[in-house]
């Protein structure tokens, strides 16, 4: 049963019946919907009778759709539902904010804008928004304050791109009103976060700047504008963008782990240069380290072309690269040590830097897919197997190597028990994960191509559990397609 026909029924019960008042279960956390308010006369029972029966009927609807969702994904990590935020828990945040005092016209016009908004009909919502000021009315501010939190909500969710086309209307409102400045710096702090996960570091930059032009204390813009400078390789400016955000914000947490990783990370990398390229800029140890910056920026232009193709992401703004001149990379081509850790920044080893080192050139592609593949999917995560496995192929780019059959000794696992880390594996061990990760990866592009892959991404950056985006995309069960690949060679 689809929730939203499961929804539409209840609702219609519930008009038909009387008044309901939103209130939060004392023991539940409610579902993520907005049950509509008859404003006509009393028909007899009280609301708080209607209230318990609308409820009761919504819980029991929503377990039997999870239920069915459960059994029909039995591989989804998270409930398909869960992809979708929804403006339900949006509005009872607010109720609760407002110590339930909202007034019965108020509400109504919030159960308005709140079924559009759990439509996902952003610009409506903010023509209703704009509407309900030039009317002064009472539900303006509470109707921006319900449109912030559910659009700040479906940006986390990876629903940035529905956002951003109302951002400009959002702030032709009457900022010179502080209720109003709040809700939009809030919500423009969120979105320069997405946009810098997202890889759009001049258009975060730009939110951020809105954000505190709006409220000097929105925590999330001071996120945002500092990793902005972070991935320029102006540590010391993050640093300080960090410090003032942290000094205003004494409570944040994010922050306060931002900076100390920050830090950290001034501490080990100390004072140091820099050299850009077209698409690149690259922090090394001043002196040592400069002929391997150069012959990195080299390399990663190639791959900027050959992996961009891959993925069919062409970053505009310079990237950020960081050489070290104590690590090198393993003999099989990759950097161990960074693990496919990506923190907006690429880290590569300066040892063995060698212009005409096909191991090397692959080391570099290999780094720079991790790279691409944390923008297409916002920074979410995808199956460990598939993260080396993109990396790999992207490394064979630029490094052949030798060919490798998948023959009963090649593949030592299971690929589902290939989806989390492989940093406790052994050193043969992660040697046979790699490979059978880079198998993998081939025959899934082999049976779907690069942009069936590509679709996968994009519909986990947009919230959906892998294996849900598997079938979504690919209209085939991930489960199907892991016990296939299996069968190959466990025999």
């Amino acid at each position: 049963m689809r929730w939203s026909l499961v929804l539409l029924a209840v609702l219609l019960i519930a008009g038909a019946v009387s008044a309901v008042v939103f209130r939060r279960p004392a023991t539940a956390r409610p579902p993520a919907v907005v049950p509509t308010v008859d404003l006509a006369a009393d028909a007899g029972l009280s609301d708080d009778e209607v209230f318990a029966a609308s409820m009761a009927r919504l819980a029991e609807a929503k377990r039997r759709s999870e239920e069915e969702a459960a059994a029909a994904h039995p591989d989804a990590s998270a409930p398909l539902a869960e992809a979708r935020p929804g403006a339900g828990g949006a509005l009872t945040d607010l109720e609760a904010a407002n110590d339930g005092g909202v007034s019965p016209l108020v509400r109504a016009e919030l159960e308005t804008l709140a079924r559009m908004l759990l439509d996902s009909q952003y610009p409506p919502a903010v023509e209703r928004v704009h509407a309900l000021f030039r009317d002064h009315s009472p539900a303006a501010v509470p109707g921006l304050e319900l449109l912030a939190i559910s659009a700040g909500r479906r940006a986390r969710a990876g629903g940035a791109h529905q956002i951003t086309p109302v951002l400009a209307r959002l702030q032709e409102l009457p900022t010179s009103d502080a209720k109003v400045r709040g809700p939009l710096a809030q919500l423009l702090g969120t979105m320069a976060l997405a946009s810098a996960r997202e890889g759009q570091p001049e258009r975060s930059r730009q939110q951020a700047r809105a954000a505190l032009a709006l409220d000097e204390r929105t925590p999330d813009a001071f996120l945002a504008l500092g990793e902005y400078q972070f991935q320029d390789n102006d540590l010391a400016g993050a640093l300080d963008t960090w410090e003032n955000g942290l000094r205003l914000n004494p409570d944040s947490e994010a922050l306060s782990r931002r900076l100390e990783r920050g830090r950290a990370e001034s501490q080990r990398l100390g004072a140091l240069c820099r050299l850009s390229s077209e698409h690149f800029v690259a922090a090394f140890d001043c002196g040592p380290g400069a002929f391997a910056a150069r012959t990195s920026l080299d390399i990663l232009e190639a791959a900027y072309r050959s992996v961009g193709q891959l993925f069919e992401i062409f970053p505009e703004g310079p990237v950020p690269v960081v050489v070290y001149p104590e690590r090198s990379f393993d003999k099989e081509g990759h950097a161990s040590w960074s693990a496919a850790v990506y923190d907006g920044k690429i880290r590569l080893p300066a040892a063995g830097a060698d212009p005409h080192s096909l191991a090397f050139r692959g080391t570099l592609f290999h780094e720079y897919a991790h790279a691409l593949l944390h923008r297409a999917t916002a920074g979410k995560s995808v199956p460990t197997w598939l993260n080396e496995g993109l990396a790999e192929v992207a490394r064979y780019r630029a490094d052949t190597g030798p060919a490798a059959r998948c023959l009963l000794d090649a593949h030592s696992f299971r690929l589902r028990s290939l989806e989390g880390s492989f940093q406790g594996l052994n050193h043969d061990a992660a040697w046979y994960a790699y490979l059978e990760s880079r198998h993998a990866t081939e025959r899934l592009l082999e049976r779907f191509g690069e942009q069936g892959v590509r679709a996968v991404l994009a519909e986990v950056s947009r919230g959906a559990p892998f294996a849900v985006a598997f079938e979504k995309a690919l209209g085939a069960e991930y489960a199907a397609f892991t016990t296939s690949f299996d069968a190959e060679v466990h025999r």
